[in-house]
This record gives structure tokens, C-alpha cells and sequence, in this order.
């Protein structure tokens, strides 16, 4: 059972934005063109390299968090058994359990945390050689279809396929780049501003 654990979507490859696409404008005859970064970075082979990849770690972390999440399951259960023995009028008396209750989702929220961070810092070091790949191959589209303008295509109600310079992209990254290293990055277990914030002496 998996718990606070964020699944990698690579619809977040998003966060790392560049250009977008491109059409022609009969009147102006200014080439515009679209583009969509995440479906040219997801539909990659890189990108679906560094996919496979976060998600084999996702499991590895969660197997390495299982001694931990075990015990914190069946305190759960039990408070759980416990609290629904209770009338309304008795829990709110019983301050103990909630204060148990407090204390298992933190230590929850803690494993969950230094899970994310952990994904996300192995993500942006993975994607650093595919973003580059990106640009290069976007500027390679760009200077191969004399275009003028390049929209996102997020942002782009409608297109017609011709002016969709996505798959160009793909193709150019696919050639420049298939695989690229995906080694986990470690970070302490509790972030350093919520470290900076705990009382002196904790």
C-alpha cells in the first residue's frame, strides 16, 4: 500500500518551458507554427527512457520505505478500531488519540516528502541533457521551416496538423538522443528550511 507517494507524470515536464508552434498567416504571410513541449519531450526516446527509469526508482524507494510504512499502517488501523468505539461526546474527551493520529501523519507527511523531493531532484538532473536536446532540435525546426512565430500549442484553441511542428521535434530529438543517465539523487531526509526551522537544541 502506498502512502503520500507522488507518482511521476511527465505531463510536470511542462515546468521546463521553451517555445511553442508555428502556422502560416495567408494575409502577412508570416510562418507561425505550434508546438507542445510536454508531448515532445514525453513521446521522446529519452523521454520515455527517463519514464521507465523514475518509475523503477519509484518502487525502489517505496520497498526501502516499507519497514517504516508497515509499523505506521497498523498504528493506523488500530487508532482507526479504537476511535470508532467511541461516541462523538467520548472522542472529543479523548485528546490522546487525536494527538496519536497527529503524530502518525506526521511521520507520514515526513516519508512522503523525502520521497517527492527525492523523485523530483533524480527528474530535473535526468532531463537536463533531454531539455538541451529540446532546444536544439526546436531551433533546428525553426531555421528548416524558416518560421517566424512558434506558439504552445497548450495554449493554441485550434491547429491543423500542418502547422504542428511537434513530431519534427520528436524526430530531431530521437536522433540526437536516446538514453541518458538516471542516478538517483539522495537528500536529507528532512528539507533543510524546515531543518532551519525547528527550535535550537531539537
Amino acid at each position: 500500500m502506498k502512502i503520500l507517494i507522488t507518482s511521476i507524470s511527465f505531463a510536470l515536464l511542462g515546468a521546463f518551458s521553451t517555445a511553442p508552434a508555428l502556422a502560416q498567416t495567408p494575409t502577412s504571410g508570416t510562418k507561425v507554427a505550434v508546438i507542445s513541449q510536454e508531448l515532445s519531450l514525453a513521446k521522446s526516446k529519452v523521454g520515455l527512457y527517463v519514464a521507465d527509469q523514475l518509475n523503477a526508482l519509484d518502487k525502489e524507494i517505496d520497498t526501502e520505505f516499507e519497514p517504516e510504512l508497515a509499523p505506521l499502517r497498523t498504528q493506523a488501523q488500530q487508532l482507526n478500531a479504537e476511535i470508532s468505539a467511541l461516541s462523538p461526546e467520548t472522542l472529543r474527551t479523548r485528546t490522546d488519540l487525536q494527538r496519536r493520529g497527529q503524530e502518525i501523519r506526521q511521520k507520514l507527511a515526513i516519508l512522503g516528502d523525502w520521497k517527492q523531493r527525492q523523485m523530483e531532484a533524480t527528474r530535473q538532473q535526468a532531463l537536463t541533457p533531454a531539455l538541451k536536446a529540446y532546444e536544439a532540435a526546436v531551433n533546428a525546426v525553426i531555421k528548416e521551416g524558416n518560421i517566424q512565430i512558434l506558439l504552445p500549442g497548450e495554449a493554441t484553441l485550434f491547429r491543423t496538423s500542418t502547422v504542428d511542428v511537434t513530431e519534427a521535434v520528436v524526430s530531431k530529438i530521437d536522433a540526437a538522443l536516446t538514453t541518458t543517465p538516471v542516478n538517483r539523487v539522495r537528500v536529507p531526509r528532512v528539507a533543510p528550511q524546515q531543518q532551519q526551522g525547528q527550535a535550537p537544541g531539537r
